[in-house]
């Protein structure tokens, strides 16, 4: 009886072991876990604030009076567009 018991005994504290082993890699598995989610939640709400900044700028040049003329700008500047009924002359000798 008592080679019994200490058998018992011996699986009891062996399946405690093992249960505590368990919980803590099961809590260090989840700390890391959460590590990750809160860098990737930071990395989404700058993405998030930029996109509100961008935006609340475009929504501001869209209600100026200034629209029309800002349009026309940018078409000119950046991507180079003229009126069908312009003449375009390059300076030469300009340092660029």
């Amino acid at each position: 009886m008592a080679k019994r018991s200490a058998n018992r005994s011996k699986i009891f504290r062996l399946a405690f072991a093992a249960f505590f082993v368990y919980v803590v890699v099961s809590f260090t598995i989840m700390q890391v876990d959460i590590a990750k989610r809160k860098e990737n939640l930071a990395l989404v709400q700058a993405q998030l604030d930029e996109q509100e900044y961008l935006n609340e700028e475009i929504r501001s040049i869209l209600n100026s009076g200034e629209s029309a003329e800002y349009i026309m700008r940018i078409a000119r500047e950046k991507l180079e567009l003229v009126f069908p009924d312009e003449r375009i002359y390059i300076d030469q000798n300009r340092k660029k």
